[in-house]
């Protein structure tokens, strides 16, 4: 797992104080997407986690910063991941007429695949089965069924920002492992 930007991978240490920060910022966290999503479609506790995600890989840069620093850089994170869910929910309603005229007048010639669309079922489901440790599998496993985060934490027994940190590098050694080009590496999840 790396760190922020692509630096050295965190030590358990760090992954404790990174566990015992996003515990801490959750509540204020959820309390301020609650009120964004107020208006429905946006789940808060994934814009939540979503947030926390970013500051655990810049975490290296936050640790440094004063607490208001860090409080401003986490509200306009969350604002940001906010505003890019409005944009694309935007995007996808608006463009679904022009995509359908654009299907329509198809030329018969195949389209490239894009990257994702050239991982086969079963080459995805051999990466998931490599995920280690087996605590990452099984976080990971759980989200993909239609689990939620504090639902995860319960069936686990962990915190919440320790499943979301097991599903980011879950899905970062699932990236790895499906890139083309690579050769295939075993899963990886530091914990």
């Amino acid at each position: 797992m790396r760190g922020a930007g692509g630096g050295a991978a965190m030590d358990e240490g760090q992954h404790r104080q990174f566990d015992e920060f996003a515990r801490a910022r959750r509540p204020g966290l959820l309390r301020v997407a609650r009120r964004l999503c107020a208006g429905g479609g946006i789940e808060p506790e994934d814009l939540v986690q979503e947030t926390l995600e970013r500051a655990y890989r810049h975490f290296d840069k936050l640790v440094g910063e004063n607490a208001g620093a860090v409080s401003v850089w986490l509200s306009t994170t969350l604002s940001n991941r906010f505003l890019d869910h409005c944009r694309r929910r935007r995007t996808e309603v608006l463009g679904a007429p022009a995509l359908r005229v654009v299907q329509g007048d198809s030329t018969g010639e195949p389209e490239p695949a894009e990257q994702w669309e050239r991982v086969t079922k079963d080459d995805f489901q051999r990466a998931i089965d490599r995920l280690r440790p087996p605590h990452v599998r099984q976080a990971y496993l759980l989200h993909a069924s239609g689990l939620r985060y504090r639902a995860i934490a319960q069936q686990l027994r962990a915190p919440e920002g320790t499943v979301g940190r097991w599903l980011s590098e879950a899905r970062q050694a699932l990236r790895e492992m499906l890139t083309p080009g690579d050769a295939p590496r075993e899963g990886r999840a530091e914990s």
